[in-house]
């Protein structure tokens, strides 16, 4: 009987040894890519932060102001450009006034032509009393527009013609017992026709003025004035209007005069001033405050109808019924 002969398989044991070793090393594999992703996560955390995305704009933005800490108020107000007064425009003046010296000056009222007579009066005791003068009479001008006094004798005003209202130039040499026109010195003269409040005549010609409605002249020399605008905007020449400088805006500003040392304007309506507060106003249009002239004439009935004039280290202002001066730079008036 055959015997039967058992089938063994080779290399059995060697084969078990590859593939003990072949998942030994998918082991190890896997395990060296979990650390790898580990440390990869772990190094981009303690980084530097991943940079931002650019973005695109059309302008730059603008960065926002810086808050700003508000100044201690100082003793003596000074009016800051942009302020205005609450109630209080500023108008053609309907009175006008031109000092000489401590104790004479000469004054006007103004209104419409040629309804209004031309009658400049002359004070010689300090405006203690007055003398009215007739300068429509003789020369059939209205309306006057500006004074400018030398003595008690001497006086030359622009004033509006009765027959067409065009600007015209007065004079009196005897006090004004009788005037004389002088119309072909009108073209050398400053002055604003009320017509068209928006041209400025200059001793040159005419010239666009820097706002829509000048309601105050004020000339210091053939080249140099200062206007008020009804908006309230103060501007300066030093080309005879040719070119304006940037303005400057003063809480309540109602008049405005030629000064020594650059211009005067008087505003009202200030909380520490109950009347006519008086302030210098440097030709680069630096205001001080020189004094308060108080009056009961409310604030909102002012405008127009407050003058201001300087003359031989004395100011004049006329406010309500009285004129009044001061000797101390606006500090005191009596």
């Amino acid at each position: 009987m055959a015997r039967n002969i058992r089938h063994v398989p080779k290399d059995t044991s060697r084969r078990r040894v590859w593939v003990y070793v072949g998942v030994a090393a998918f082991i190890l594999f896997d395990i060296l890519l979990i650390l790898w992703a580990i440390n990869s996560t772990r190094a981009s955390a303690s980084g530097s932060a991943p940079r931002p995305i650019p973005t695109f704009r059309a302008s730059p933005a603008t960065p926002a102001a810086a808050p700003t800490t508000a100044a201690a108020p100082t003793a003596t107000p000074t009016p800051t450009a942009g302020a205005a007064s609450a109630g209080i425009v500023a108008v053609p003046a309907t009175r006008i006034l031109s000092a000489v010296n401590a104790t004479t000056a000469w004054r006007a009222t103004t209104g419409a032509c040629p309804a209004t007579d031309a009658s400049p009066e002359l004070t010689t005791d300090s405006s203690a009393t007055w003398a009215s003068t007739d300068a429509t009479g003789p020369t059939k001008v209205t309306a006057v527009q500006s004074l400018s006094a030398t003595s008690a004798t001497t006086l030359t005003f622009i004033g509006l013609t009765t027959a067409g209202c065009t600007p015209n130039v007065v004079k009196t040499f005897v006090s004004g017992d009788n005037y004389k026109a002088y119309p072909e010195q009108a073209a050398t003269s400053w002055y604003v026709n009320p017509v068209n409040r928006a041209v400025v005549h200059a001793p040159a010609g005419e010239h666009r003025a820097p706002c829509d409605a000048v309601v105050a002249l004020a000339p210091r020399a053939d080249s140099a004035a200062a206007v008020l605008c009804a908006d309230g905007r103060l501007f300066t020449t030093t080309d005879a209007a040719v070119t304006w400088s940037a303005p400057a805006t003063l809480p309540g500003a109602i008049a405005l005069a030629p000064a020594t040392t650059g211009y005067l304007v008087v505003s009202a309506g200030r909380p520490e001033c109950a009347g006519a507060q008086l302030l210098t106003v440097t030709d680069a249009l630096v205001p001080t405050v020189a004094g308060c002239y108080t009056t009961s004439t409310p604030a909102t009935a002012m405008a127009g109808t407050v003058a201001v004039s300087e003359a031989a280290g004395t100011i004049w202002i006329w406010a309500g019924e009285q004129v009044v001066r001061s000797t101390d730079s606006g500090a005191t008036f009596k």
